[in-house]
């Protein structure tokens, strides 16, 4: 049993297809614990893949039936165009992943959505960042929720909209895209959340931290170092995103102390749109979850 006075946050990265770890190893959770994710957290806050996931825990789906979304449904997401001037169009369409998302995500309004949930994004007209809020709201009022009537699905695709990979998403008249922008990894804003919006303090706070791998091979010395060439286009893409995840967790470990758990494996350089290493991803997952699930248990029940 979780004790009432302690503030449990789930926080999970974006990351693509490399959400099926994510996804994987929450699916070993509830089958071990024998309960939802939902009803172990008090806050989730999930990027990207890793706003589809909070969404659908939040959702009360079972995150074996996400897995089976990443499995079945991203050969169909990152499905090329049988055209494409990369100058002018994004790589992939984006109806096929709204279309995916209908499918498997409820067309809840936020506002009916009972845990407390944040869904990350970037205002690219404006460059600000903007955060979806599920029915909890905001005290303060420079971060209050105007999000009731938003979709959950629509926050997601927007949350989803990495640069060059889909095109923005338009909702209330913003222009919106990825939220790996500025906080793939979400654990300072969801601590900076439970901090000033449920007035915690910081030694009441439990944070699971799950990350989407590591990269151990991102880049190695060479004579040529523009942008196509020696960062990699996408690749570099890839890099800030770690880097941001990187910065986040150090920061939220300063603020929580031992009370933050990141768990973040280590593997090779796979871009987020990569497709032959789901199986590798989900071994991953049970391995990494076999090692730490004595951690997680009596993280989630203190």
């Amino acid at each position: 049993m979780r004790k009432k006075d302690t503030f449990h946050i789930l926080a999970l990265d974006g990351g693509g297809t490399r959400g099926i770890y994510t996804a994987q190893l929450l699916a070993k959770i509830e089958q071990a614990f024998g309960t939802r994710i939902k009803t172990c957290f008090d806050l989730i806050a999930g990027t990207s893949t890793g706003a589809i996931i909070a969404g659908a825990a939040a959702s009360d789906i079972p995150m074996t039936d996400i897995v089976e979304l990443f499995d079945t449904e991203t050969p169909h997401i990152f499905r090329k165009r049988w055209y494409r001037i990369p100058l002018f169009l994004s790589k992939y369409p984006s109806e096929q992943l709204a279309q995916i998302i209908a499918k498997h995500i409820p067309a809840t309004p936020l506002g009916e959505i009972a845990t407390p949930l944040m869904i990350t994004s970037s205002e690219i007209a404006r460059s600000e960042v903007h955060i979806f809020r599920s029915n909890y709201g905001s005290r303060d009022a420079e971060s209050a929720s105007t999000s009731k009537e938003v979709c959950l699905r629509d926050a997601i695709l927007a949350s989803c909209a990495a640069p060059t990979f889909f095109a923005p998403k338009s909702v209330d008249n913003l222009l919106l895209a990825d939220g790996c922008l500025w906080a793939n990894n979400p654990s300072t804003i969801a601590a900076t959340e439970a901090l000033s919006v449920f007035r915690k303090e910081a030694q009441e706070i439990r944070m699971l931290s799950i990350g989407t791998g590591h990269s151990t091979n991102m880049y190695q010395q060479r004579r040529g170092w523009g942008f196509i060439t020696g960062w990699g286009g996408a690749k570099l893409t890839s890099y800030v995103m770690t880097l941001q995840a990187q910065a986040s967790a150090h920061t939220a470990k300063l603020l929580l102390k031992g009370n933050y758990l990141r768990i973040n494996p280590e593997i090779d350089r796979w871009e987020i749109d990569n497709l032959t290493q789901l199986d590798n991803l989900k071994s991953l997952a049970e391995h990494d979850f076999e090692k730490h699930a004595a951690e997680i248990k009596a993280f989630i029940q203190s």
